[in-house]
């Protein structure tokens, strides 16, 4: 069985994007590995709040491809929350080690497996159209 994960963009309200340095020191969108029959929108939401404490919802998936890292095949979701709730809080220092928003995704290091995800945005601008709507 293919492990598989989900990861959420949400924009503040400026519009710039939430990504969090992770253990190896680099950058990375939140979210995380599916549990054992859980799908991928739970994931993402079960995910975000264990990471950030954010209450996710409205979730659009907007790529969705098999992606490899260090030559395993993940099964990979990606979102866009359209509604957040709460403030973004380091709940897992042992795992995550900052969280910023940032206004151009090239600011920053992330895995280079990610590279077709980054291809594909670059390509439609789906990011440019969307704003995550935020109750505090």
């Amino acid at each position: 069985m293919k492990k598989e994960f989900s990861r959420v963009f949400i924009k503040d309200m400026s519009g710039d994007i939430l990504v969090l340095r992770d253990r190896k020191g680099m950058w990375n969108l939140p979210g995380g590995k599916q549990e054992i029959g859980e799908n991928a929108i739970d994931c993402a939401i079960r995910e975000v709040k264990e990471e950030i404490a954010l209450e996710i919802s409205g979730l659009e998936e907007i790529y969705s491809d098999d992606l490899v890292f260090n030559g395993v095949e993940w099964g990979a979701h990606f979102y866009f929350a359209n509604l957040a709730e709460g403030k973004p809080t380091l709940n897992e220092p042992n795992k995550i080690k900052g969280i910023q928003f940032i206004n151009d995704l090239n600011l920053v290091n992330f895995s280079p497996g990610l590279d077709p995800l980054f291809n594909y945005l670059n390509k439609n601008e789906i990011l440019c159209k969307k704003n995550t709507q935020w109750k505090l």
